[in-house]
């Protein structure tokens, strides 16, 4: 369920920026940060014609965090493994 929610709001994403501004704003959406980066880490590895495995995952959970997201990194990736 959570990360159906997460989809929904990151479909109104059109930049990285967007989706750091939707993580890092708690009264955006009611999915938690974790589960919206992971949202974002399947759905990015997805698109660029990557795997969903640990290292794929990591590499767009990094694109977040360097663009400045706030989240707890291993739950996110926990979240993102377990969903995709």
């Amino acid at each position: 369920m959570a990360i159906a929610i997460s989809n929904n709001a990151l479909e109104n994403c059109n930049s990285l920026e967007d989706v750091v501004e939707l993580i890092n704003n708690e009264f955006a959406t009611d999915a938690e940060p974790e589960e919206i980066a992971a949202a974002y880490a399947i759905d990015g590895a997805v698109e660029c014609g990557y795997g969903t495995g640990e290292d794929e995952l990591c590499a767009q959970l990094d694109a977040l965090r360097d663009a400045g997201a706030i989240f707890d990194y291993p739950e996110a990736l926990e979240e993102a493994l377990k969903h995709s």
